[in-house]
Parts: structure tokens; C-alpha cells; sequence
């Protein structure tokens, strides 16, 4: 049950990833790299890699972190939420409710999975 939980999970995630992908694709949105994101992801996975002896987000904290840096010129201020039109401020609420809720599930699928 813990790996098919874990496996639906991950599909569910790439389902609305290709989602996002394919609106994004069928608007003719060009998206740019936010390097400033990478880096802050290198910053946190590099320690947690090497706290934890995962060689796999060790690897990745610190490709996120050269690419960062690396990019520093390109990074961009991020608008403060009052500067946010108010469509954007609503896809931004649903993207918070949905990591949310989806968080939420995982952990009540983790205490479950744990009990068995």
C-alpha cells in the first residue's frame, strides 16, 4: 500500500506539471528560469544532502547552487503580493490551497501508512 500510495502521488504531481506545461505551451508563454529559486533550492538541499548521506539531493543542491550563481545577473525582484493584479493574486491563492491540501494529504497517507 505504501508504494502504490507513493506512486499515485508522484502521479498526480506530473499529471498537473504537463498540465501547466501544456497551457503555458498552448498560450505561447515563454518562460524564463527564475535562477534566484535555484539557487535558494541549491541553499537548502545541499545541507540536507549532506545531513542526511543522500548523495542524490547532495548532487542536486549543489547543480541548483552553481546554476544560481552562475545566473546572478538574471536574477529578478519577485512583486510584492500588493503588487500583484488581482487574477494573478487568485491563481496564486489556488496554487497555495492545492500544496496545501496537497501536503495535507500526504502526512494523513504517511500517519496511515506508519499505523499499519
Amino acid at each position: 500500500m505504501k508504494d502504490s500510495l507513493i506512486l499515485a502521488i508522484i502521479i498526480i504531481l506530473l499529471i498537473i506539471g504537463i498540465a501547466i506545461f501544456a497551457i503555458n505551451k498552448r498560450e505561447g508563454r515563454k518562460t524564463e528560469p527564475n535562477y534566484r529559486a535555484l539557487f535558494i533550492l541549491g541553499i537548502v538541499w545541499l545541507p540536507i544532502g549532506i545531513a542526511t548521506d543522500n548523495p542524490g539531493l547532495l548532487g542536486l543542491g549543489a547543480v541548483f547552487l552553481i546554476a544560481g550563481l552562475a545566473n546572478r545577473s538574471k536574477w529578478k525582484e519577485e512583486p510584492r503580493w500588493s503588487e500583484l493584479s488581482p487574477e494573478r493574486r487568485k491563481i496564486m491563492m489556488l496554487v497555495v490551497g492545492g500544496l496545501s491540501v496537497l501536503l495535507l494529504a500526504v502526512i494523513i497517507a504517511y500517519i496511515i501508512a506508519n499505523n499499519n
